[in-house]
């Protein structure tokens, strides 16, 4: 009797022990995992006031961070930043992007800071298998000035890898930016965005041990 009540004992401690384990292992797999941009793509086009003459730019220099957690209905996504260094903007005139870089992104004060975004969080709704659709509202700062911004993004995961593309139209009036205009030809007051880019899961840091 005192040995089958032992091996009861033990048996029932091992459940729980394992139940433990994969309880514990069901939390971790919710915990949200951090991802980053690096070199995503950024582009604009911008109708002027002559019919045929629209400019067009480009950057692949986006940089990003946001923590994914996963969900029922598709990512659910925390903590998002990107960032887009001005200069590295290119329309493929030298003269214009000096003249973009002055009179769109040059503070008062000399400064081109650069094009950042920031939300705390979006949520995504699945539309079929791997992908999902994401809607972002949060701050875009452009020449140190935020304001409100949303993009709408189609996402699809391939192994822990989320490839991300999207449109937005953004206007030039809202940040208290004139039209700039050269040589009589003035570019429209919307500017329409595209971005597309890839986000991987972040290195994890790690720490040297001292001997």
């Amino acid at each position: 009797m005192g040995t089958s009540m032992h091996r009861a004992t033990v048996g029932f401690a091992l459940l729980l022990s394992t139940g433990a384990a994969a309880g514990a292992h069901a939390q971790n797999t919710d915990d949200p995992m951090p991802v980053e941009v690096r070199g995503g793509t950024a582009s604009f086009d911008v109708d002027t006031n002559m019919p045929a003459l629209s400019v067009h730019g480009k950057s692949s220099a986006l940089e990003g961070r946001v923590r994914v957690r996963r969900g029922p209905e598709g990512p659910l996504l925390e903590q998002i930043e990107a960032n887009l260094p001005v200069e590295t903007l290119q329309t493929g005139l030298k003269l214009r992007d000096e003249h973009m870089r002055k009179y769109i992104f040059t503070t008062s004060d000399g400064q081109v800071p650069d094009v950042r975004f920031v939300a705390d969080k979006a949520t995504c709704a699945k539309a079929s298998g791997n992908q999902s659709t994401c809607q972002l509202a949060g701050d875009l700062v452009i020449r140190g000035t935020a304001r409100p911004f949303t993009i709408a993004l189609k996402v699809t995961e391939d192994n822990g890898s989320y490839h991300a593309s999207g449109d937005s139209v953004v206007k030039l009036s809202t940040y208290g930016i004139e039209k700039p205009s050269q040589l009589g030809v003035k570019t429209a007051d919307e500017v329409k965005l595209r971005l597309d880019f890839t986000a991987r899961p972040a290195p994890v840091a790690t720490t040297g041990v001292s001997k």
